[in-house]
Order: structure tokens, then sequence, then C-alpha cells
């Protein structure tokens, strides 16, 4: 997707919901490009709702950026309620996977095996092996960021911007996010992408 592509989808939807968030291996050296371009992200689309998991490195840096324009439009889809909450911006609205009702979750799960077949068994067993459980919440998460939830008021996701790891960009939650994202036709922008726009960072 080129800047031109991205700027007709995000200024043409009328309440868009832009995914960021990516590697938690975050070099230091892009910490200040991923806040200043979600802040220029912020300040161009006042429509734009910026979805997150609250995972360190890639996603902190993004709700930073954002939360410097207005933390009330972060968005954040956490595995559990209190995840990581010293890092949650003020202000923003949070959503706990975990209290999905039992038809939106059994979606989710589908969706989830849809993207990433290798992930079928912890979802069979997540309810009988405590330790399971924990873990499907996160990929729980990852999924309904793009997906959403029509039971639980959640919009699905009109674009991904990641920051990923080039050498291994499908490893991981990261990974299984992107994988949902081309299942369900939301457009994946990476930095290799979006830094070569010449805007905001």
């Amino acid at each position: 997707m080129n800047f031109d592509q991205f700027n007709t989808l995000i200024a043409g939807t009328a309440w868009p919901v832009i995914l960021v968030e990516g590697t938690r291996k975050l070099p230091e050296e892009d910490v200040g490009r991923l806040a200043a371009f979600a802040r220029w992200m912020a300040e161009t689309y006042p429509q734009a709702i910026f979805r997150t998991g609250n995972a360190g490195g890639t996603d902190t840096a993004f709700a930073s950026g954002v939360a410097q324009v207005d933390p009330t439009r972060i968005e954040y889809v956490l595995p559990y309620s209190g995840h990581r909450k010293t890092t949650l911006e003020s202000g923003a609205a949070q959503i706990d996977v975990s209290k999905l009702t039992a038809v939106a979750e059994e979606r989710v799960v589908y969706h989830t095996k849809q993207a990433s077949p290798e992930y079928s068994g912890m979802m069979a067993r997540r309810t009988k092996i405590p330790q399971l459980r924990a873990k499907a919440k996160y990929i729980l998460r990852d999924t309904v960021k793009v997906v959403g939830s029509d039971e639980a008021d959640i919009a699905p996701a009109t674009v991904g911007i990641f920051y990923v790891n080039v050498k291994d960009p499908m490893k991981g939650g990261t990974g299984h996010t992107i994988r949902v994202c081309q299942q369900q036709g939301v457009p994946v922008v990476c930095q290799t992408q979006w830094m070569a726009w010449g805007v905001g960072c």
C-alpha cells in the first residue's frame, strides 16, 4: 500500500480503526520515529481510533504518540483486565477479551485457527489446561484486534500499521496478527513502507 492509497482509505472512512503494533524488540533509535508517526496520524485523521495490544516496545511507542494528541482515541485490547496497567495511557478505552461471551469467543477462536492452524491444539485444550488458557488469551487478543466482535460492539480494523522484525516478520503474536489481517482483507503496512512515505517521521 502506498501513501495515496492509505490516505484515501483513512480519509474516506467515517470512523477508521488503525491498528498500531509490532515487535517488542524495538530498536531504541526508532522509538521517536514511531511516536512521531503516530502523532502525525492522530493529528491528520481526527476521526481515527488507534488500536493496540499494549505490549512493550512498538505498541507503547505508537500509543505514546497518539496520547500526545488525544489519549481517548487509543483503544487497548487486553488479554485480561489490568494487563501492564502502569503503561496504559490515561483516558484510553480498554477492551478485556477475557470478558467476551462464549459465543463471541468461539467466533474469535474460529478466525484464530483459520489464520494460524498451528494454534488449533491450544484453542481446543485452552479450557482444560490453565497454562494454555493463559497463553490463549494473548493469541485471542491479537485476533480480536483485527476482526473485532459484533457481540461486544468492537469494530474490525481498517488497516494495520506494523513495525516488524524484518528478518522474521511472521514470528509470534505479530506474525499471527498479520496473518489475521491478510485473512480478513485488512491492508498491512510495515515500516519499510510507511517510513518511506516521508510524512510524520
